[in-house]
């Protein structure tokens, strides 16, 4: 009798311990719900990113009122990231004792850099006058007049010149105090540039290159350390390309993100919209 009842009692007991042991069915998360909760992860880790383009291109379009488009940085982890090392000149030009060096921002004398940079000289030749010592230095559009210790004393220049460009300078076999400049045509002037007259070349001793001894190469060395110019710098960041292809990749792939960002949001905003006018028309 007791075994009889027992049999009874089981079967109702079964569906009570089954309904405790069962999991109550999870609630089915709609798309808008899903896409919400990836926009917000997506949207952080963009963010960054935004930032970090909205600030660098705010400076590029006022790079000319910031002065950023002349100002150069030369910071050692920053050329480090360029790959550019200090590297001093090999060659120079000598004339009465004195050494003519140029890097990328200086001009040197002896090397001492000059107030004012000369633009791609291509030699230089010596006045040893007592009175008045002299170093002529060429450049393509240009002679400049300076003191042997870098004082700037003239910048001979068409029409003062006889030739529009030039070539090379030098100084007359026969007296070394008569300059010589050449395009085409060579002239020579006697009186710092104040007449010229025409001269055969091959009566002229042409200034040219020459290996810089190591002493000059060291005086360069401290000139020499590679600078970029702050909006270039600011346009590799912005594109990405300072820290090279992977840097670039991110950039792209930041912007994907954000095309992706901007469609779910409209998205979502419509689908939320209609469900809205949906509720409301009920």
């Amino acid at each position: 009798m007791q075994q009889s009842s027992r049999r009874r009692f089981l079967p109702r007991l079964r569906p009570l311990q089954r309904g405790a042991t069962a999991k109550p069915p999870k609630p089915k998360r709609n798309i808008i719900a899903v896409l919400r909760e990836w926009h917000s992860r997506a949207g952080l880790v963009a963010f960054a990113f935004l930032i970090w383009l909205a600030s660098t291109g705010i400076l590029l379009t006022r790079s000319n009122d910031l002065g950023l488009d002349t100002a150069r940085v030369d910071w050692p982890w920053l050329m480090d990231l360029y790959g550019l090392h200090a590297a001093p000149p090999q060659s120079g030009f000598a004339a009465g004792g004195h050494w003519l060096a140029s890097t990328n921002d200086y001009t040197l004398v002896d090397g001492k850099p000059l107030a004012t940079q000369i633009s791609a000289p291509l030699g230089m030749v010596a006045d040893d006058n007592p009175q008045m010592p002299m170093l002529y230095i060429a450049s393509p559009s240009s002679v400049v007049l300076i003191t042997p210790d870098g004082q700037r004393i003239d910048n001979l220049m068409p029409p003062i010149l006889p030739i529009s460009t030039v070539r090379r300078i030098g100084t007359l076999k026969t007296d070394p105090h008569t300059v010589v400049v050449q395009d085409l045509d060579a002239y020579q002037s006697h009186d710092e540039g104040n007449t010229w007259s025409p001269v055969s070349p091959t009566e002229v001793a042409w200034s040219r290159p020459e290996a810089l001894p190591p002493a000059q190469s060291d005086k360069a060395m401290p000139y020499s350390k590679p600078r970029v110019i702050v909006e270039q710098v600011l346009i590799d960041l912005h594109s990405g390309r300072l820290f090279g292809p992977v840097g670039a990749w991110a950039i792209t792939i930041v912007g994907g993100i954000a095309i992706v960002l901007a469609i779910s949001g409209i998205w979502m905003w419509w689908r939320i919209r209609q469900n809205r006018k949906r509720m409301t028309s009920r």
